[in-house]
């Protein structure tokens, strides 16, 4: 499947966005935490850096996406229930391709390599449609590059804040509206 193929929506790719433009508290909380994570270490941060206990407030709207070597190719291994609710569907220990995400797969997979390549986060914005209403809900969404060895990115620390879906819909199509790397701070 081609990123041009006309039954896929096209998407914007800009060259970054500021951190201050994150609409949501939780995605730029969670930003804060890596980010003071790697300031601390020196290095991008490992799975084993992160704590739960630290991250209450914005828990339920992180993922962890393991970051398989080859294509990449990304399979969610942590979902949390805020991000259940907004997609209606548990997506843990799947991975990201066309039985998830469908055509967008090829566009889903773009963004998930941005912190591979750029070593740093990646910010979308977007909407998915819900069926039967048809109803278009607004979504943000997160990734930051995490290392067990400091050098290989081998997991994403992923948040996603979207509108919640009701109990009798499910999404049936989404597009991101932009994607792009979040600039560095000065710090970094």
């Amino acid at each position: 499947m081609s990123p041009t193929d006309p039954n896929v929506p096209q998407t914007e790719v800009i060259s970054s966005v500021a951190p201050d433009r994150i609409r949501s508290k939780s995605l730029r909380n969670l930003l804060g935490y890596w980010e003071a994570k790697e300031n601390y270490l020196a290095r991008l941060p490992a799975r084993a850096d992160l704590q739960p206990d630290e991250m209450v407030p914005f828990l339920p709207f992180v993922a962890l996406i393991n970051v398989q070597p080859g294509n990449p190719r990304f399979q969610f291994r942590l979902v949390g229930t805020g991000i259940v609710g907004s997609m209606g569907r548990e997506t843990t220990n799947r991975p990201v391709d066309e039985n998830l995400f469908g055509a967008n797969a090829v566009v889903v997979e773009n963004f998930f390599s941005i912190p591979l390549d750029t070593r740093g986060p990646a910010y979308a914005a977007g909407k998915y449609t819900v069926a039967p209403s048809g109803r278009m809900l607004g979504f943000e969404t997160l990734l930051l590059p995490l290392s067990s060895d400091g050098t290989a990115i081998d997991m994403l620390l992923g948040g996603l804040v979207g509108e919640r879906i009701q109990r009798d819909e499910q999404i049936c199509g989404f597009q991101y509206d932009y994607y792009c790397p979040v600039m560095q701070t000065a710090t970094r």
